[in-house]
């Protein structure tokens, strides 16, 4: 397997200079901002579209010079940027166009000799004249020309600083999201690359994001590959190696154990005293016992061989129907009774081994036959779970044990050592297992609620 160099990349940059450039950009886009407002101010200002800060001022020393001159006021017209309340000389309210309150308020603010006063956000000026007394109250603020505006916006001021936190807001977020953006852009790589080596695919190539840091554990990370690559194929030549050796070994020795076991044969034949045939029946005995462990062995090593992996497109009920058949011809040597239930809507077909798969349920099986006390009954359920088939052999035996439920699973495990003398060599859940997560599923050991004996559960997806 040969691995991609890491390819050659920009010109690295510092995080901390990424990250200063952004901040420089929200520096300057702040002042501009700040400027920019400012010359809108200043030109509404110029076009008279925003009134300054002294206008009502004067409207008020206008509004007082006429007064003392004697000539009539309109105190209420529209273009007003000030308000009033017109009293007699001992303070009772004439006309306003303050509230009640407020008329009541500037009486008692301005009663005394004072001509002006003052009092948050508002001026107060008082003017006699004759038997009136006028007080004027206006705000030394920029206000818009327009009345509606006016209305909505008393003081420009603030209007033109609410707007400015607005679009300092917006300004900020806007940097934010695109300085995240191209970070993320630019750990995309590292992402990338920790994902293939986590799923050790290791024939892709190392790209630099240009940021320092970033391409800093990027070359650890390529280096990490490199070692990565040369241990796992050292592993694979390794399970290569001793996978030959042990089918080798078992091939080698099925020779010499054959010439054994016909020799044992023919000498079990001959005139032997009781003593002879004793000690031949044990050399039979046990050249049996070497066989089948030599038949386990290859076994092991054909399953877990993935050439021996070839799914197909299976009917589900003659696949059934084919487990069931086995499942009666063993049942009726041990005088079992045997139940096929199929559980929810299940698929007409479904993708896998047939014969891998045949193999680890009828393990499944005859496991379960072997525990089932005599007459008890056997039980295949079918169901459909999703997109995947779940097989559930359910028998009436004593259970697993806790140790069995934790380990069951393992080669060459055995609970019960009396199980060597049935033929059992701790390996047939082990290959179910391995058949399970050869097709992309699961195994499962329990004991069922019910019968409150083993339960085995097998999952397969429906497709591959």
């Amino acid at each position: 397997m040969e691995v991609a160099r890491v390819t050659s990349g920009p010109k690295e940059t510092k995080l901390r200079t990424l990250f200063l450039k952004y901040l420089a950009a929200f520096c300057l886009g702040t002042i501009g901002l700040a400027l920019l407002l400012s010359l809108i101010f200043v030109g509404l200002l110029f076009t008279g579209a925003v009134l300054p800060a002294d206008y009502a001022e004067k409207q008020v020393q206008e509004a007082k010079s006429r007064l003392m001159a004697g000539q009539e006021l309109q105190l209420d017209a529209p273009s007003a940027l000030y308000q009033y309340a017109k009293y007699t000389v001992d303070g009772r309210l004439l006309e306003h166009s303050l509230s009640t309150k407020q008329s009541e308020t500037a009486w008692k603010r301005m009663e005394g000799g004072q001509a002006k006063g003052y009092s948050f956000l508002y001026h107060y000026t008082k003017v006699t004249h004759g038997q009136e007394v006028y007080i004027f109250r206006y705000s030394l603020a920029a206000q818009f020309n327009l009345e509606p505006l006016r209305r909505l916006m008393p003081s420009a001021e603030l209007a033109f600083f609410v707007l400015f936190c607005i679009l300092f807001l917006l300004q900020a977020v806007l940097l934010a999201s695109s300085f995240g953006r191209k970070l993320a852009r630019k750990m995309s790589g590292l992402q990338e690359a920790t994902q293939r080596i986590q799923e050790q695919e290791l024939d892709f190539s190392i790209q630099y994001s240009g940021i320092a840091e970033i391409d800093q554990v990027l070359r650890s990370m390529d280096q990490m590959r490199d070692a990565l690559k040369s241990s796992l194929e050292q592993q694979w030549n390794l399970e290569r190696r001793r996978r030959a050796q042990i089918s080798a070994l078992a091939h080698d020795v099925k020779t010499p154990l054959t010439i054994v076991r016909g020799n044992v044969e023919l000498l079990s034949e001959t005139e032997q005293s009781d003593e002879q045939r004793e000690y031949t029946e044990y050399i039979a005995q046990s050249a049996r016992q070497m066989e089948a462990y030599i038949k386990t062995l290859i076994e092991i090593t054909n399953t877990e061989t993935a050439a021996s992996y070839q799914p197909v497109n299976l009917d589900l009920k003659e696949f059934i129907h084919a487990l069931e058949v086995q499942m009666q011809a063993l049942a009726a040597v041990k005088e079992l009774s045997v139940a096929v239930h199929f559980v929810g809507e299940l698929p007409d077909e479904f993708y896998a081994d047939p014969v891998l798969l045949e193999r680890a349920l009828m393990n499944v099986i005859a496991n379960a036959m072997d525990h089932a006390p005599a007459k008890s009954k056997i039980t295949l359920s079918v169901e459909a779970l999703g997109d995947r088939i779940q097989f559930r052999v359910t028998d009436e035996g004593p259970g697993f044990s806790p140790e069995a439920l934790k380990y069951a699973t393992e080669q060459f495990y055995m609970g019960d050592p009396s199980r060597r003398s049935n033929g059992h060599y701790g390996m047939g859940l082990y290959i179910t297992q391995f058949v399970a997560q050869l097709h992309g599923g699961e195994l499962h050991l329990a004991n069922s609620q019910v019968t409150g004996g083993g339960e085995v559960m097998m999952e397969v997806p429906v497709r591959g």
